[in-house]
């Protein structure tokens, strides 16, 4: 009897150990395991373009801890890594997406604000809301939150996933900045600071990649990334790395044939 309670015991103490990933708290006990959505994502999968992925530098290796920085090309990049990339991924996204009071306030007064017939959006809003809410909070993604008292939350998720061997993206253009060239607006700087965290935390170096997503040619390249040097001060890395991610996607861009381009305004 006693054998069968240090068992019991040892067991449940393993099991409270476990730590899922969760956009929404601090960890859940225990894997979701989303059926519903595995079924959605399989009949979207069907029918969203197949899109085919060029490397030109050489693929990270499993140990690597790294970020993708893409175009955002409106919903077309997120979908396309979602659906059509080889490995889990994890997209960076909005944080009011994941709470149903944010996403109603955030819609009503930005998205809706100028848009009419209210009297028909209105109530389209609050009905699609929950669908909304349950797709983003299914693709469990790292949410981005802008205000300084939570910020360190997304940048501890970011590295929570990277430490989990998870692959991820960030799609940092800042649609009220100047163009950087032809194909995005500038970086947001931010997103860069999750190197020196992940480096004070492990002592592993972030590589980050550009990508650029061509939804007229249904291609995604990926560029040779800049690793964060923990010898050079953030605000001044921070520069150097966006400006070479800036530099890189227009490369990887340039180096396709003509095409339509899709800003992310």
């Amino acid at each position: 009897m006693q054998k069968m309670f240090l068992f019991v015991m040892t067991y449940v103490t393993i099991n409270d150990m476990k730590r899922y990933y969760s956009s929404t708290k601090p960890y859940f006990k225990r894997k979701r395991l989303r059926i519903g959505f595995r079924i959605f994502k399989a009949i979207l999968k069907l029918f969203f373009p197949k899109n085919e992925f060029i490397w030109k530098c050489e693929r990270p290796g499993d140990n690597d801890s790294f970020i993708f920085v893409c175009n955002h090309t409106k919903l077309y990049a997120p979908l396309a890594f979602l659906l059509n990339y080889d490995k889990p991924i994890r997209t960076w996204s909005l944080a009011y997406l994941l709470f149903y009071k944010e996403m109603m306030r955030h819609m009503f007064f930005n998205i809706l604000k100028d848009r009419k017939p209210k009297i028909l959006l209105y109530p389209l809003t609050v009905i699609l809301s929950p669908l909304i809410l349950w797709f983003f909070r299914s693709i469990e993604p790292i949410p981005v939150y802008h205000q300084e008292r939570k910020i360190l939350d997304t940048f501890n998720k970011a590295v929570e996933t990277a430490q989990s061997g998870v692959h991820q993206i960030v799609f940092p253009e800042d649609n009220k900045a100047p163009l950087a060239n032809d194909y995005i607006f500038e970086l947001h700087r931010g997103f860069t600071y999750v190197a020196k965290l992940l480096y004070d935390k492990t002592g592993k170096i972030m590589k980050f990649y550009p990508v650029y997503t061509s939804q007229k040619l249904r291609k995604v390249l990926i560029g040779p990334p800049i690793s964060y040097d923990p010898q050079v001060k953030l605000k001044i890395q921070k520069e150097q790395i966006c400006k070479y991610l800036e530099n890189g996607i227009k490369e990887l861009a340039d180096s396709l044939p003509q095409h339509k381009i899709t800003i992310a305004k």
